[in-house]
């Protein structure tokens, strides 16, 4: 494919430019090891050594995909693109970055340019499909006046349909007999639920990678969607005195379809076991990084009900969660507005007061509001003030605000995740922001610890590194 160059670059020796190519070379295997950020290191140093190689720029995007610096990955997609017009990788990284980001109108119209340029390319043909029904789907969603007036994937299973297989020799759920319907109309029906016995039997089950059956998953997820949409956006915690929190946080999969036993916990203790919604649970995500895929290949005659199911529940999840009144727990971080003091604005739209956040709606996509968006996404530093993300969206908040969103809301301290910590956590903002990451050798790189903390009702935290398996604990948990 010939070259359309739109933007004048320096010349460059032979000498530079067979430099470049070796530190290329050098990045492309830290890649291939998953060492992503050293390999943006390398790719960094070949662009400075030779500027005008497009493919620098959509490998080093690829990285800053891997380690969610999605804003940089599309500039690198977008500096691509200006080198050359006709680089169809230029637009498939910058579909996925704007995919990841929530911009779902820019992502479509760029993976639509990969399938008119490649037509023979099966992935990008189905990319581009799949974006222009998601965002068909957004555009639905949003003229719809109430969330009252969706149409629930979870109201419309008829288990009946989906009977177990007579050879299915995996744990079994329970069955007992309830009331349903109204006076005078109430009916005793069979029911499956979920006890101790089942949820040891799911967690031996996932570990040898076994799949439940499919009616298994229709009931737990019905369940545990049904339990979540009542709880309020933030909710409370508390520490009873006879026992221990244990808070961790971005688990990132390491365990076979840790989704399902989380809700399955979530059913069985509903006020010992609680979990936060992260930036990973959203359409765009989870197209992009395979869930969908995964749920298609092993349901792949109720996939697509089954993924629109997840992510029906994915949006019930809490948002954060407030232990004894003084520890805030969320998954992102802090938010973008300013104090009233400072902006002049009126009260009311200054810093961000947590019962705000109790009635905070939740039932959407997190690019809905700011809020949520800003609560799945945001990221401390260690400067002053917010400034933008590399992400592409929220911010990043500095100690300032944390110590000012702290006091007008009462806190001691907020516990977060979102961000990998080569020692599994990291105490920054004055001891005031607290950032738990619980997900060892992430990305298979081995070159991180994970950590949970434990808190006591006395609100004294404690803090364990691990190097290899999820540490359970047998107290009250919190998983975001």
């Amino acid at each position: 494919m010939s070259s359309t160059t739109s933007e004048v670059v320096p010349t460059v020796d032979a000498s530079a430019a067979a430099r470049a190519e070796q530190l290329k070379m050098e990045a492309n295997a830290l890649y291939a090891h998953k060492h992503y950020h050293e390999a943006i290191e390398k790719y960094t140093q070949a662009i400075q050594a030779n500027p005008s190689v497009a493919a620098f720029y959509t490998n080093r995007a690829q990285c800053h995909l891997f380690t969610e610096a999605y804003g940089a990955a599309k500039e690198d997609a977008e500096k691509a693109i200006s080198l050359d017009a006709k680089f169809t990788k230029g637009y498939f990284r910058k579909a996925a970055a704007c995919m990841a980001m929530g911009d779902l109108k820019e992502a479509r119209a760029n993976f639509r340019q990969v399938a008119v340029m490649a037509p023979g390319d099966a992935v990008a043909r189905r990319k581009y499909s799949e974006c222009d029904k998601l965002y068909r789907r957004i555009l639905f969603e949003s003229a719809i006046d109430s969330e009252a007036d969706r149409k629930r994937v979870a109201e419309s299973i008829d288990l009946s349909k989906y009977p177990v297989a007579e050879d299915y020799d995996g744990p079994r759920m329970p069955v007992r007999k309830v009331m349903v319907g109204g006076e005078p109309q109430m009916v005793e029906v069979d029911e499956e639920y979920v006890d101790l016995e089942f949820v040891k039997g799911v967690a031996e089950w996932f570990r040898e990678q076994k799949s439940l059956p499919l009616r298994y998953m229709y009931v737990i997820l019905v369940q545990a969607e049904s339990l979540l949409r009542k709880l309020p956006t933030l909710v409370d915690v508390a520490v009873p005195s006879d026992a221990i929190m244990t808070v961790c946080g971005d688990v990132h999969g390491q365990y076979y379809d840790v989704i399902m036993l989380f809700f399955a916990l979530k059913l069985l203790y509903p006020d010992a076991f609680f979990l936060n919604r992260g930036n990973h649970e959203s359409i765009g995500m989870n197209q992009l990084y395979g869930f969908e895929g995964e749920v298609r290949h092993k349901y792949p005659t109720q996939g697509k009900r089954l993924f629109d199911l997840f992510q029906e529940t994915f949006e019930a999840l809490p948002i954060a969660h407030l232990i004894q009144g003084k520890i805030f727990v969320v998954h992102g971080g802090l938010y973008s507005r300013e104090t009233a003091k400072n902006s002049g604005l009126p009260d009311g739209d200054g810093v961000v007061r947590l019962d705000e956040l109790r009635e905070l709606p939740r039932f959407h996509q997190p690019q809905h509001t700011k809020l949520l968006n800003e609560s799945l996404w945001s990221d401390p530093q260690d400067q002053e003030g917010r400034a933008p993300s590399p992400r592409g969206t929220a911010i990043q908040y500095g100690p300032d605000v944390t110590k000012e969103f702290c006091a007008t809301n009462g806190l001691t301290m907020v516990i977060r995740s979102h961000q990998q910590m080569d020692e599994g956590y990291e105490i920054a903002h004055d001891g005031q922001m607290v950032t738990v990451f619980s997900a060892p050798n992430y990305c298979d790189s081995g070159t991180n610890k994970g950590a949970y903390i434990r808190i006591t009702p006395e609100l004294e935290c404690t803090y364990h590194k691990f190097s290899a398996a999820m540490a359970y604990a047998n107290a009250r948990t919190l998983m975001y």
